[in-house]
């Protein structure tokens, strides 16, 4: 059983890992940075697309990419050390987040792959690796923790999905010319909101919002400095600053290069699980496992405990 203490370490990262995958920035902001050199990006969408035309822009973007790697990289939580940190992705579930310091050695291990995702915290306490199978990851307590599924972290990186299961609405026009699309993705817990932000003229998501079934606001990511990779000519964002605001988190992942559709040398070990020493697997659909949380309770506690884990 975790508990105490643990649990605010568990919900610190969890948070972390849900706000990866599915969120936006909850006020406008001015779009900045999407550019390829000095030069602007081309117009994508007409003076009044369909929602239609979006969601085919959209697609033609995140489908060019099939594989990414991002080996530099700073994750930045406020009030403590930046991390060094690596990226990579293969839609639709394989993704891994590895982040250290050059003093303590690795401190972050967040993946998934295609049969489960996982997540390991150094200074955990008590020391565990925590688990879920994709399949299972409905009945699991990692639900409460993590609203969001693993197929859902690619959005981070800018490779985003309308998908056909979800009921979409709009476009509709936003005073700053920027487009919103609604979506309403079903859930055991009731239907979630997602609003989708779009740059008029370009078509690229800048901001992504979750909701909650009583309108309460999950997660959210702002996406920006989107430069054109030559590689899958698909322009991909180089900041990526993410918000929890229920738990007061904030953090911001700093790309400073990335490759695509190029595999990894190794994609056996980066998709693996990985076994640390002393670090005793915990299966998140046990219901044994993890007991309730809530992510208002421990703020002020999970805030000392990340603090104190670096």
């Amino acid at each position: 059983m975790i508990t105490g203490r643990a649990r605010s370490h568990v919900l610190l990262f969890a948070v972390l890992v849900g706000a990866l995958a599915a969120s936006g920035a909850a006020c406008p902001q001015q779009l900045r940075g999407y550019q390829y050199g000095t030069m602007p990006l081309p117009r994508a969408l007409p003076a009044h697309p369909t929602l239609e035309q979006i969601v085919a822009a959209v697609h033609d973007n995140t489908h060019r990419v099939r594989s990414y790697m991002a080996p530099q990289a700073t994750l930045s939580v406020p009030g403590v050390p930046r991390l060094s940190s690596q990226v990579a992705c293969e839609p639709p579930r394989r993704f891994r987040l590895r982040a250290q310091t050059t003093v303590t050695g690795n401190e972050l291990d967040i993946g998934s792959n295609d049969d489960l995702f996982w997540l390991w915290i150094r200074r955990h306490d008590p020391p565990v690796m925590l688990y879920c199978r994709h399949d299972r990851y409905q009945e699991a307590a990692a639900r409460q923790l993590l609203p969001i599924r693993a197929d859902w972290m690619p959005e981070l990186l800018g490779l985003v999905e309308f998908r056909p299961e979800d009921r979409h609405e709009g476009p509709f026009q936003l005073p700053d010319g920027r487009i919103e699309v609604r979506s309403r993705i079903g859930s055991p817990d009731g239907e979630l909101v997602r609003s989708t932000l779009l740059d008029g003229t370009t078509g690229l998501v800048v901001e992504q919002h979750l909701f909650s079934p009583a309108g309460e606001r999950l997660a959210s990511v702002r996406t920006s400095r989107h430069r054109v990779d030559p590689a899958s000519g698909a322009a991909l964002p180089r900041l990526i600053e993410v918000s929890w605001p229920v738990a007061g988190i904030n953090f911001q992942l700093d790309i400073a290069s990335l490759t695509t559709n190029s595999g990894p040398a190794d994609p056996g070990q980066l998709w693996q699980m990985p076994a640390y020493e002393g670090y005793r697997p915990v299966d998140l659909a046990d219901p044994s496992a993890v007991g309730p949380m809530r992510p208002a309770a421990p703020v002020t506690e999970a805030r000392g405990a990340s603090r104190e884990g670096r």
